[in-house]
């Protein structure tokens, strides 16, 4: 057999043998890279948004860390998702969002919409911990404990804030 042949029957092989990998992958673990891809995509959003509004520093602040961390494991959730074979949902257009009357309100509608999103994050994750894939579990797993920092960071913000306010 020639070098040519043994080429091509090598990529024949990969080519019957590459499905086959991507198709072991659950459902429920596809659906979860998809909507991980989603609500990561989201919480990234809202504090682009906010970020030029708001105006308490603490809550500037925590907004710019949620920007880097979840870039962070966005990039880790691509990386994963190409390994195991999917597809994830590119960016979409990002919409308008209403902004508060008051200046003085900005700050707390950015933290209950970054809490109100980070539960239903966790939700997903805590579901996702108990995934058939081991990649995904510990993925999972692995974001968890920054997610529920997040949520509480937040909290902690908005009873800072309400108690500061007039």
């Amino acid at each position: 057999m020639n070098l040519l042949s043994k080429m091509t029957l090598f990529a024949a092989v990969a080519a019957l043998l590459a499905p086959a990998a991507f198709a072991a992958l659950d459902r429920a673990d596809k659906y979860f890279l998809e909507e991980a891809a989603k609500v990561g995509m989201k919480e990234r959003e809202i504090s682009e948004q906010a970020l030029v509004n708001l105006n308490t520093p603490d809550v500037r602040n925590f907004a710019q860390q949620l920007l880097n961390e979840h870039a962070r494991r966005n990039a880790e959730l691509q990386a994963l998702a190409a390994q195991k074979g999917v597809v994830l949902p590119p960016p979409g257009a990002k919409a308008a969002r209403k902004g508060a009357e008051n200046r003085r309100d900005i700050d707390d509608e950015y933290l209950a919409e970054i809490g109100m999103v980070h539960r239903e994050t966790i939700e997903l994750f805590e579901k996702a911990a108990k995934a058939e894939d081991p990649d995904i579990a510990a993925f999972a797993l692995k974001a968890l404990p920054h997610l529920r920092e997040h949520l509480e960071s937040g909290k902690q913000l908005k009873r800072t804030n309400q108690q500061a306010a007039p």
